[in-house]
């Protein structure tokens, strides 16, 4: 899933770069209990009115490798994208619903038309206006038949 993708679906008129960020730190190596060498590392204060440190939106953990003992066992895990920054007013979404948003977003992408590349488009648009040329013509050609039988009936009529 991803979870940008997700959340502008949600909200279209969001600004991925001011109102929210989503972050993917890859693989990242977590402590086993006990293990000494994490390090809280500070992302942001609490604002007025936020009465609880968050980790990942104020705080997370990073491991100090120059504390890691040889010998020591630590795991590489990969925790995948996360919201590291949410400024709209509305509240974070939670796991299910991006999953659900991201669903809808699949299936709004696969029920739409296909674009067409821009050779594609100037013969569709090359296409319309011969079209419109022809009826033209046409139209014109029929002008010209009526206006060629109103003057042989006025000459036949003897008002010519």
């Amino acid at each position: 899933m991803n979870k940008a993708q997700a959340i502008m679906y949600l909200y279209p008129k969001a600004d991925p770069m001011r109102d929210f960020i989503v972050q993917d730190n890859g693989a990242e190596p977590i402590l086993r209990e006990g293990v000494d060498g994490r390090t809280r590392y500070e992302i942001r204060p609490l604002e007025e009115g936020e009465t609880e440190y968050i980790e990942g939106v104020h705080y997370r953990y990073v491991v100090d490798f120059n504390r890691l003992v040889e010998g020591v066992d630590y795991d590489i895990v990969e925790r995948g994208q996360f919201i590291a920054v949410w400024n709209l007013d509305k509240p974070q979404p939670t796991e299910e619903e991006l999953q659900r948003a991201w669903a809808a977003y699949l299936e709004a992408e696969a029920n739409k038309p296909p674009e067409l590349t821009e050779t594609e488009q100037l013969r569709a648009d090359n296409a319309a206006l011969l079209l419109e040329l022809v009826q033209t013509q046409a139209r014109q050609d029929q002008a010209e038949q009526d206006q060629a039988a109103l003057l042989l009936s006025l000459v036949e009529g003897g008002v010519l």
